[in-house]
């Protein structure tokens, strides 16, 4: 029996201090997203609403039960699982791979807490803390991304 030989070829690449800066911006914004979605966002009545809890007003917010917000919001709970695999990537030394990511996730929790923090609130919803709190994450996040994409694309250019 042979002995298996390592691969001069490694894909995951620790310590890049190109991109180091940019995924611990990309942590941080991931953080505050997930912290954000975890807020309350509205409160309905006497009870504060999280983002989870969010599918079931649909139609009080004032979208459509089919329409793109709603089908959305349905997909809601794969935010924090598309931030932390954003992170996780990029720290593993796939900058461009993370960052894709989490330009995707920013945009997606950006998108989703900034339509919901427009949508008309009546005497019956009131707008908490919670999807401010997640665009500025998305922010910060999706500033991170591209500087990792950045970053990304510079370490090709070095070898």
């Amino acid at each position: 029996m042979g002995v298996a030989v390592p691969s001069p070829h490694v894909t995951v690449r620790a310590g890049s201090a190109g991109r180091g800066p940019a995924v611990v911006v990309m942590a941080a914004g991931a953080v505050v997203v997930i912290v954000g979605s975890l807020l309350p966002w509205l409160r309905t009545g006497g009870r504060r609403r999280h983002s989870y809890d969010l599918f079931e007003l649909v139609e009080r917010l004032g979208f459509a039960p089919s329409g793109p917000v709603a089908t959305a919001l349905r997909w809601w709970p794969l935010v924090p699982l598309l931030a932390v695999s954003a992170v996780v990537a990029a720290w593993w030394g796939w900058p461009r791979a993370g960052g894709l990511v989490g330009v995707i996730a920013a945009l997606y929790a950006g998108a989703i807490a900034l339509a919901v923090s427009l949508a008309p609130t009546g005497r019956a919803i009131d707008a908490l803390v919670g999807a401010p709190v997640t665009i500025v994450g998305a922010v910060v996040l999706l500033a991170g991304a591209v500087a990792a994409i950045v970053a990304g694309f510079r370490a090709c250019l070095r070898r």
